[in-house]
């Protein structure tokens, strides 16, 4: 009986600073909203949905360059990632200062006549930054290899047939035949996507960028929400353990009614942005992919209980306020960090992956992300659960000590 009514007084307590605590956590998943939104839809992330714009400067309208530039730009596959702009040279210059452009090519007028006669003394000047501007870059000059390769493979090959055919065979038909291995080279390289299968296999955990993102955004605010709760646990009466251990009830039984009472307002914080959120996207339809609320909510159960766990156990264990939201802040950017949220796992070495893997936040992000993909991740669930017991453990210890130290 005297659990159940340290547990209410809790309860009325909770109520009274959840006036507090919930809009502050409302602006919270607002602010790490909008900054998802503007990371996934306008911000750098979006490079790989671009596609590059390279200016083309030279006479190539009236050669059969232009042909293939135009060719290239309606029937190959580049087509989507590339866009090939003809330009004045100057244009082509002013552009490029000014970021429009990944790199320009200057063609002079004798290139096609040097290639036609196997000269190959005419090159093209291909113009890009000296930083190499990241990926963009490096995408340009791999592309540019290609296509030297490609150009110089054909030309070969087409010279040694006709090499082959005037040294042991009949030439009255050579330029037919000529003519008839330009177009098999053409039709190769058009169809060289025929040769694999392409399947997308996700930025990481087997989802795509925004899918990964939108998991890691909901975590962040999950294990962030301690700051946003500093009144609920600053506000308390540090005598109060000492008191209720004279009429009975332990450290446990403080730990686990305070705790419980946490838990259910950090829950309901969680949830409500999340269904609303769910609600007014159809069923979060920007992330392209079919997901069930129902699996979600019951993955973020255990999640939740974790996270609370771990602010509990910190401002327990820590009671100067200002070390106490740093450490949180420092804790949570950190732990993070090296599980994946900011940078995929994948680009850490392998030793500091497999430290953010169990983290709990590397937990948490292995289970939602199971969720997801309607995958049952059971390791991440027990981590889960043991972490749990573990916080609330040394929380229960800490409140020990200071009980002991108040007596």
């Amino acid at each position: 009986m005297r659990y159940a009514k340290y547990l209410y007084v809790q309860l009325k307590r909770t109520m009274k600073l959840a006036v507090g605590v919930f809009p502050t956590a409302m602006l919270l998943f607002a602010c790490l909203g909008i900054a998802a939104y503007f990371l996934l839809m306008q911000g750098p992330l979006t490079g790989q949905q671009q596609k590059y714009r390279i200016g083309v400067v030279g006479s190539v309208d009236e050669t059969y360059l232009g042909f293939g530039i135009a060719a290239i730009q309606t029937l190959d596959s580049s087509r989507l990632m590339v866009d090939f702009i003809p330009m004045e040279e100057e244009e082509a210059k002013e552009a490029f200062r000014e970021g429009d452009l990944v790199a320009y090519i200057n063609v002079p007028a004798e290139f096609l006549d040097s290639i036609v006669y196997g000269r190959n003394d005419v090159p093209i000047t291909y113009v890009a930054s000296e930083s190499g501007q990241g990926i963009q870059g490096y995408l340009m000059e791999e592309l540019a290899a290609l296509v030297s390769r490609l150009v110089t493979s054909a030309q070969g090959s087409i010279y040694a047939m006709q090499e082959m055919v005037y040294t042991h065979g009949d030439t009255s038909n050579i330029w037919e035949w000529t003519d008839e291995l330009n177009l098999q080279l053409i039709e190769y390289v058009l169809g060289r996507t025929r040769l694999v299968e392409l399947e997308e296999l996700g930025l990481s955990k087997g989802l795509l960028l925004r899918q990964y993102y939108f998991c890691a955004i909901l975590l962040f605010f999950c294990f962030l929400f301690g700051i946003t709760s500093a009144s609920f646990f600053l506000k308390r009466n540090v005598s109060l353990g000492k008191w209720m251990k004279l009429r009975g009830i332990g450290p446990v039984g403080q730990v686990l009614c305070e705790y419980l009472v946490y838990f259910a307002m950090m829950l309901v914080c969680v949830l409500v942005p999340f269904c609303a959120l769910g609600a007014v996207t159809h069923g979060f339809s920007f992330l392209k992919m079919r997901v069930y609320l129902s699996d979600l909510v019951l993955c973020l159960v255990p999640i939740v209980l974790m996270a609370s766990a771990f602010h509990f156990v910190i401002y327990e264990t820590v009671r100067n306020p200002v070390a106490n939201l740093l450490l949180q802040f420092l804790g949570v950017i950190g732990m993070g960090y090296v599980s994946g949220y900011i940078y995929p796992a994948s680009f850490f070495p392998d030793g500091i992956a497999a430290i953010g893997k169990v983290l709990p936040t590397g937990v948490a992000l292995d289970a939602f992300s199971g969720a997801m993909l309607l995958e049952k991740r059971t390791t991440a669930f027990w981590l889960e659960l043991l972490y749990f017991v573990a916080f609330l453990g040394i929380a229960t210890f800490a409140r020990k000590r200071l009980i002991e130290k108040e007596g």
